[in-house]
């Protein structure tokens, strides 16, 4: 796909010049190299170029399985980059009190302080933390159903929808960090947090969540990019793929994982990703492969 390709290794380069700030750590000559060794690959033309191109021909199924699923498998690889990256511009400073005034203006409180505290319904509140659970399945699930249908083109159209918003994202990630509510306020008490999948949600995220990588809540943003490009595709499957982003962009705020503005510019990046590039790709030609309504 020389499009995400093209994508990421201009990501790669932009955000290794956050290496270059006061902030960044003792290793950060082996973090740059390892940025525009991943660049090189997918940008570079000749040798590099040479090389894959030999590759594909000695495997070409193979080749062209690597080409396609390796965004979406580089995805925490990604992730786990941010939280060096974001304390190297900026020091370890984070951005929440900005992000807080803008709740405040927009909402007239702390959203994602006030919700659980003033609902602590443990039925809700178990509901809500499934569905910002439900993330994981719908980055990866849609995919693989659309892959295993034979329907490349949509396939490669929606990982392409979920690496521009994923770069937005992480962009601001680097560049204008925040932590989130789970890092200044106190955990929703009330009694919901006796309930199983409240507890393991904050396990998860305590576990493997990246600091500063809040706003915006790219849970939200690509939830809708998926929503949005599914719904041209696979209508069925992306309204499924709709009330869950709904239910989950509740769940984030709710369960204190993402300030309310941080769900509402995650909707917009989604938005945005999501229509620009199907106004401006004519549909892809499908394969053979069985059709998912």
């Amino acid at each position: 796909m020389p499009a995400v390709d093209a994508l990421l290794g201009g990501y790669l380069i932009v955000g290794s010049g956050a290496l270059l700030f006061p902030g960044r750590p003792e290793a950060w000559p082996l973090w740059l190299a390892v940025h525009v060794a991943g660049a090189l690959l997918l940008l570079a033309p000749g040798p590099v170029r040479g090389w894959r191109a030999a590759a594909a021909r000695r495997a070409p199924r193979a080749a062209r399985f690597v080409a396609d699923w390796y965004p979406l498998l580089l995805v925490p690889a990604f992730y786990f980059d941010l939280s060096i990256l974001n304390v190297a511009v900026h020091e370890g400073r984070y951005f929440d009190d900005l992000v807080q005034s803008w709740d405040t203006a927009l909402f007239g409180g702390q959203p994602s302080r006030d919700l659980a505290a003033r609902w602590p319904n443990l039925f809700l509140s178990e509901s809500l933390h499934l569905s910002y659970l439900a993330y994981y399945p719908i980055i990866y699930v849609p995919p693989i159903a659309l892959y295993a249908a034979g329907r490349r083109g949509a396939f490669r159209e929606l990982v392409l929808a979920v690496m521009v918003t994923f770069v937005a994202h992480y962009l601001f990630f680097i560049f204008l960090p925040v932590q989130g509510p789970r890092y200044v306020f106190a955990a929703p008490t009330g009694g919901i947090e006796s309930g199983p999948v409240y507890r393991a949600t904050h396990w998860l995220l305590g576990n493997t969540s990246s600091r500063g990588t809040a706003f915006p809540s790219s849970h939200v943003g690509v939830a809708t990019a998926i929503s949005v490009t599914l719904l041209r595709y696979a209508p069925r499957m992306g309204v499924v793929t709709a009330l869950l982003t709904v239910l989950l962009g509740f769940g984030a705020v709710y369960g204190g994982f993402h300030y309310a503005t941080d769900a509402w510019v995650g909707v917009a990046f989604g938005l945005a990703a999501a229509l620009a590039l199907g106004a401006a790709r004519p549909a892809p030609a499908e394969g053979t492969g069985s059709p998912i309504g």
